[in-house]
């Protein structure tokens, strides 16, 4: 097995989990925290998984405030949010070697694209992540259901180097499926995200209350096909069966609470530039309009002010 280092940029709900099942499968794994460092640093990163427990002990933990102290790495992982993005560059260039692979475990569309050209990167990553994870307390992650990645590259030249890296995840048991493009399985996930992440925040309610009422349910569907036009016209094609498939099976699932409204709840700013705008800016170039989608955009604005006043 080649054993790659790993970096870890954001030790929360997701960088937690992935870099715990990294590190318990054999890998030099980094972590960069913020407000856990202390804790984690005295006290160990804590996974409880229904896979099994990945926790981390304080005297085994590799655990940094600052990436300035971290080694370069082979792989950098990014997990936080996208409204820290603007962080970016500062946080992950000194950790880059000449052929470092920079990995976005991110929502939404656009991220790849900014950073790519942000550090002078010959490709990027990015994952899309379908799992069910909360962080519950400092250092304490609590992992209760799935965690498949789909990942792709941004630049054809990175395929190699993502498929290592899918083979390591796939080492540590870890499910992933490796898609050409990182673009085409944005959209796709964006299918979802876009009606149910913001009619959620909007409605300050959950995904089963979405479905029981048949107008939110056409609501859903009419601003699921508007992103189908706007991939089209980005040259993604989304078989159109996969609308009535994510109404069928969202309508399956149980409660959900979406990570904007918990987002929404919780007073955080909301991530409305890489799951909203960027994509209605990207149609808008297309001469594509997406007229409840932006709706729902300014809605989300409103709230967001809300929050951040």
């Amino acid at each position: 097995m080649d054993h790659k280092t790993y970096a870890v940029i954001g030790t929360g709900a997701i960088g937690g989990y992935y870099g715990a099942r990294l590190h318990h499968g054999g890998y030099d794994v980094h972590f960069l925290l913020n407000r856990d460092y202390q804790f984690v640093s005295e006290h160990g990163l804590k996974v409880e998984s229904h896979y099994g427990d990945y926790s981390i002990p304080a005297d085994t933990i590799k655990a940094y405030n600052t990436s300035h102290t971290m080694p370069k790495a082979d792989v950098v992982i990014v997990a936080l949010k996208t409204t820290q993005n603007h962080q970016l560059e500062e946080l992950i260039r000194p950790l880059l070697k000449p052929d470092t692979l920079v990995l976005l475990l991110q929502n939404g569309i656009g991220a790849e694209q900014t950073l790519t050209n942000q550090l002078a990167l010959d490709y990027t990553a990015g994952g899309l992540c379908f799992i069910c994870s909360n962080k519950v307390g400092p250092g304490h992650i609590h992992h209760l259901d799935y965690g498949r990645l789909t990942l792709g590259v941004y630049g054809e030249s990175g395929m190699p180097a993502l498929t290592s890296v899918a083979d390591d995840f796939q080492c540590c048991g870890v499910e992933v499926d490796v898609e050409s493009s990182i673009l085409d399985a944005r959209w796709k996930k964006l299918l979802w995200n876009v009606p149910y992440n913001g009619l959620s925040a909007v409605l300050d309610t959950d995904t089963a209350q979405i479905m029981a009422c048949s107008e939110t349910v056409a609501l859903v569907k009419a601003i699921m096909q508007e992103v189908c036009i706007a991939a089209e016209a980005m040259g993604s094609s989304l078989d159109p069966s996969l609308i009535d498939t994510m109404l069928n099976n969202t309508a399956k699932m149980k409660p959900y609470l979406t990570s904007m409204l918990l987002d929404r709840r919780n007073s955080r700013e909301m991530e409305l530039q890489y799951m909203y705008k960027n994509v209605l800016e990207m149609a808008a170039e297309q001469g594509v309009d997406m007229p409840k989608t932006e709706a729902l955009y300014h809605q989300l604005c409103f709230i967001n002010r809300l929050t951040a006043d």
